[in-house]
C-alpha cells in the first residue's frame, strides 16, 4: 500500500466516542510505537505488550487523556486490529473468534501490514503519520484550552486564547480569502505554520495585537507549541539529529534516543534515584515523566546521559518546568513565576522542595539563569 494510503487510514481512526470527546487510546499506542521503532527497541515487525510499550503509552496518555479517560494500554492494542493494518498474533488454541479482549494468555504479539512497519522504520515518514493523527482529534479547542490549563494558564487566558484562535485570527485570514474554516480544523501542524507566518502579516493583526498588549500574538504562540506537543515535533527532529550524527556509532545512537525519548538507561537511573516525582513524591513511575534539567538541546551527549540532569516528575510539573514557568533554588526549593497564573492548579505551593544532590547544581543554576521567566 502507499504512503497515501496509511495517511488517510492514520487520520480516519475508528475511535471510541462520548460526549463528543474522542478516545486517545489507538492514537497513542501508535505513536508509541513509532517512538519505539525509531528507538530500536523494535527492530523486527512484532510487537509485544511488554513494559516499554506501556511505558510510552502511558507517556502520550497523560498528555491527550481528558474526563473519564482510563490508562489502559491493552485496549488498543487489541482493538486497533479493526483498522485493518494491525494484526494480532495467537497462542495455540486461540484465535480471533474466541478471543474478545486482551489476555496475554491469548495473544501472543501484534504486527504491522509489512509496507507500514517500513515505512515507520523512516524518521521523516514517521513524521507524516504522526501528523496525519492529530487529525483524529476532532475537539482540538477543548484540548488546547486544557493544555492551557495544565500549565497553569487561568481559566480566563485559557478562554481568551482558545476564542482568538476560533474567532478574531481565523476571521482575518477568512477575510483575506486564505481560510474557509477555523484555525482549530487545521489539524496539521505544518500547515498551521503557513497559516501562522500569514495572519502575522496582516495589518490588522499587527493593529489588534498592539491595542490588546500582544495577546493574539501569545494565543498564537500557545497553540503552535500545543500542536508541537501534539505531533511530537520537537522530538522527532532531535532524533533526526542523532541519527544523522557521523561521530556516533550505532550503540551510541540507540543510548541517546532511548533517552531522548525518556526510555532506557536514564529513565532507569531517575526512577533508582527519586524513587517518584522529585517534587510532589508521587510514586507511580509509569506515569512519571524523565524531564532533562538542562534542555536537551543544549546539552552536550555526556550532559544529556548525566542522571544527574534528570528530574522524574509529574506530567503538569514537566510541563511547566520544561517552559520555564517554575525552577528550583540550589537548595531546591521551587521559584514560581510570576507567569504561571493558576499555580493552584498544578498542585504547587511556595516552600514545596526536594533533595538537591551537588551534581544537580550546575543544572539547575542554567535552568535559573536561562529558562526561567521570572518572579
Amino acid at each position: 500500500m502507499s504512503l497515501e494510503f496509511y495517511v488517510e487510514k492514520f487520520q480516519n481512526l475508528n475511535m471510541n466516542s462520548a460526549c463528543g470527546k474522542k478516545s486517545p487510546h489507538k492514537v497513542c499506542m501508535l505513536l508509541t510505537v513509532m517512538d519505539l521503532i525509531q528507538a530500536g527497541h523494535l527492530v523486527k515487525n512484532r510487537i509485544e505488550f511488554n513494559q516499554a510499550v506501556k511505558d510510552r503509552f502511558s507517556h502520550y496518555f497523560e498528555s491527550f487523556a481528558q474526563g473519564n479517560d482510563r490508562n489502559t494500554p491493552e485496549n488498543p492494542f487489541y482493538h486497533l486490529k479493526g483498522e485493518g493494518f494491525w494484526h494480532l498474533s495467537y497462542h495455540a488454541g486461540f484465535d480471533e473468534l474466541n478471543t474478545k479482549r486482551y489476555s496475554a494468555k491469548a495473544i501472543d504479539y501484534a504486527y504491522l501490514d509489512q509496507e507500514l512497519f517500513d515505512y515507520m522504520n523512516s524518521s521523516i515518514v514517521s513524521n507524516e503519520l504522526k501528523d496525519a493523527l492529530v487529525a483524529n482529534f476532532a475537539d482540538l479547542p477543548s484540548l488546547f484550552r486544557q493544555w492551557l490549563l495544565d500549565i497553569g494558564k487561568s481559566e480566563k487566558t485559557a478562554k481568551n486564547y482558545v476564542g482568538a484562535i476560533r474567532g478574531s485570527i481565523s476571521n482575518w485570514l477568512a477575510d483575506v480569502g486564505e481560510l474557509e474554516q477555523p484555525l482549530t480544523e487545521v489539524k496539521s501542524y505544518k500547515q498551521f505554520i503557513r497559516y501562522e507566518e500569514r495572519v502575522r502579516q496582516l495589518d490588522e493583526f499587527k493593529i489588534r495585537d498592539s491595542r490588546g498588549k500582544g495577546m493574539y500574538s501569545a494565543a498564537l504562540n500557545h497553540y503552535h507549541q500545543f500542536l508541537a506537543d501534539l505531533s511530537q515535533v520537537d522530538v522527532n527532529a532531535d532524533v533526526r539529529g542523532v541519527m544523522s550524527d557521523k561521530k556516533l556509532t550505532e550503540t551510541e545512537k540507540a543510548i541517546l534516543i532511548n533517552t531522548r525519548l525518556g526510555q532506557g538507561q536514564f529513565r532507569s537511573k531517575l526512577i533508582e534515584m527519586w524513587g517518584g516525582c522529585a517534587v510532589t513524591g508521587y510514586r507511580n513511575t509509569q506515569l512519571l515523566l524523565a524531564s532533562h534539567i538542562k534542555p536537551w538541546r543544549n546539552s552536550n551527549n555526556e550532559e544529556r546521559l548525566d542522571k544527574y540532569n534528570g528530574l522524574l516528575l509529574v506530567a503538569n510539573l514537566d510541563k511547566a518546568f520544561d517552559l520555564g514557568f517554575i525552577s528550583f533554588t540550589d537548595s531546591g526549593k521551587v521559584m514560581i513565576s510570576k507567569y504561571l497564573e493558576a499555580p493552584d492548579v498544578l498542585g504547587l505551593r511556595e516552600g514545596m522542595s526536594f533533595n538537591v544532590r551537588r551534581e544537580n547544581k550546575p543544572y539547575l543554576g542554567y535552568h535559573r539563569g536561562v529558562l526561567f521567566k521570572g518572579f
